[in-house]
């Protein structure tokens, strides 16, 4: 992995005061899972790495062809080709009264527009890629997205960021609420946005047995700083939750 491109750096971040300092890079089509007890630090680490949210201390940097450019807001990190993914879609991701072309049409006007006009046909036709791709079910691109299921929803959001050919995707738990098909089927897909598409994934989850099953390796975090990083070899479930609790000697990578 150290002969990988970075394409994602955190330069000495501190997530609360007095709280350890983080620095970590992320490599191209790299699979990085963020773990941790609730409250400490993952998923304020992946809101700074998406400019949700401004660190204590320090910068991240998205390494781009056009050279590094930090991330310090949501439209930064669209631009620098970064995508988010939020943990609650109904309050921070769907437009409720809005038709499911709608809220994938959202996410990208720019790409649909040609001349300052919207195209919806180009669009849809990009919308039905998506809809096999990722098996989703709907009766039409015209009904209400709160019609359909939670999993339907989850896949439209992940489309609509899909849609922006991110070079980075973080996602914060992906599949939380989602019935066990849908999972799978996200899954299949997230693995071949990496292979097929170059696309790097940072996954936020409460399911550990998601990170064991998708991450080349895992940065568990405690008391907002990191805990340990494991690679995909040391990975179980045992090890992890070890590092949850405080209790995994990250040196030597035994419980203490």
């Amino acid at each position: 992995m150290s002969e990988m491109q970075t394409v994602l750096g955190a330069e000495d971040l501190q997530l609360a005061p007095g709280s350890e300092i983080i620095s970590e890079q992320v490599k191209k089509q790299e699979i990085v899972g963020l773990a941790g007890l609730d409250g400490h630090g993952q998923a304020q680490f992946l809101e700074v790495l998406a400019g949700k949210r401004a660190p204590v201390a320090g910068r991240v940097l998205a390494h781009t062809d056009r050279g590094p450019q930090e991330i310090t807001s949501l439209s930064a990190a669209a631009r620098a080709k970064v995508g988010y993914l939020p943990a609650d879609r109904k309050r921070n991701g769907i437009f409720p009264g809005l038709s499911v072309l709608d809220n994938f049409t959202l996410g990208n006007l720019a790409g649909f527009s040609k001349g300052g006009w919207l195209k919806p046909g180009k669009a849809r036709s990009a919308l039905d890629v998506y809809r096999d791709e990722l098996s989703m079910t709907y009766a039409s691109t015209g009904m209400h997205i709160n019609r359909l299921s939670g999993g339907n929803q989850q896949k439209v959001l992940l489309a609509r960021s899909m849609a922006r050919h991110p070079r980075v995707m973080l996602l914060n738990d992906p599949t939380r609420g989602v019935d066990i098909q849908t999972r799978k089927a996200l899954y299949a897909y997230l693995r071949r946005a990496v292979t097929e598409r170059g696309v790097t994934l940072v996954i936020l989850s409460t399911e550990l047995e998601e990170i064991l099953e998708l991450c080349d390796r895992v940065i568990v975090f405690r008391d907002n700083g990191v805990s340990a990083r494991i690679d995909r070899k040391d990975m179980t479930l045992d090890s992890v939750m070890a590092a949850m609790f405080g209790q995994l000697d990250t040196a030597e990578g035994t419980q203490q």
